[in-house]
């Protein structure tokens, strides 16, 4: 994979790029507080069929970006790389965070993207009594009270149930404060759900969660949201709990690969006539 740059007002969006010029354009989305090697599993399974784009979001990994983390922002970060690279009907796939800026891309402009995956991820658009998204945001503050070490403990056996994913997380945030941590989610709170019950997505999507994620609502609201969108298939990844990505990669690359294969597959002529990523 190739590291590059993009530029923005307030921050510097890193990512990378990697896989056959002529093949089907994939973005990968990781989720809050992580970064693009979250998707590690994937990328060393996908890269010989699909070109890739992974960015890390701003204010993770190597991106960089101002104290206050933004949904807002966030997105309009990944619209302007989209823009930069000239990527029309690719496939989009986001985990958690990762899945609620996807979904916000293909609300504001479904024609370019193709396919969308969704894991892990609460549907932005779902009805909400108007008290939960305050409450979540109450409960996550008084993880401020909580000390570091079992902060980090927890959040790392919440996302992941694999020990070798656990430290991974532990690692990628040794150095965010638990008050950075819980802005991030926050922000995903305010920034990311506009309850609209007419709303259906208007592309293909699979939307996939652990067996075991029991992050929100996921576990409970997604098999519902699936069955109220026409075009969404779901899927449960077993023996996984967030980050069922890479929990369990071969199930989840499974289903991911068949999903594209079929929906990416009238891209491949465009991709063909794209010009090379740089």
């Amino acid at each position: 994979m190739n590291q590059r740059e993009l530029i923005r007002p307030d921050a510097t969006i890193r990512y990378w790029t990697g896989g056959p010029d002529t093949a089907p354009t994939l973005m990968l989305l990781h989720g809050a507080t992580l970064d693009h090697q979250a998707w590690d599993p994937q990328v060393d399974a996908l890269m010989a069929q699909y070109r890739l784009v992974v960015p890390d979001l701003r204010g993770h990994g190597a991106s960089t970006g101002p104290g206050q983390f933004t949904f807002e922002d966030t997105v309009g970060d990944i619209v302007a790389l989209l823009d930069h690279l000239g990527l029309e009907r690719i496939g989009l796939v986001g985990l958690s965070l990762g899945g609620n800026i996807a979904q916000e891309i293909v609300h504001r402009d479904p024609g370019r993207i193709a396919a969308l995956v969704v894991a892990d991820a609460t549907c932005n658009t779902a009805a909400r009594h108007s008290l939960q998204a305050p409450m979540t945001i109450a409960s996550l503050s008084g993880l401020n009270m909580v000390g570091r070490e079992a902060f980090l403990h927890a959040t790392a056996n919440l996302t992941a149930q694999d020990p070798a994913v656990q430290q991974y997380v532990r690692e990628v945030n040794r150095t965010r404060s638990t008050q950075d941590a819980v802005q991030i989610l926050s922000s995903m709170l305010t920034g990311a759900l506009h309850p609209d019950e007419a709303y259906r997505l208007p592309v293909p999507t699979l939307l996939m969660h652990g067996d075991n994620d029991h992050l929100g609502d996921i576990l409970h609201s997604t098999r519902a949201w699936a069955q109220r969108e026409p075009l969404a298939e779901y899927l449960a990844i077993p023996r996984a709990r967030h980050a069922s990505n890479q929990d369990n990669p071969a199930a989840f690359n499974a289903a991911l690969t068949t999903f594209l294969d079929r929906t990416l597959a009238p891209a491949k002529e465009t991709a063909q006539r794209s010009p090379a990523l740089g």
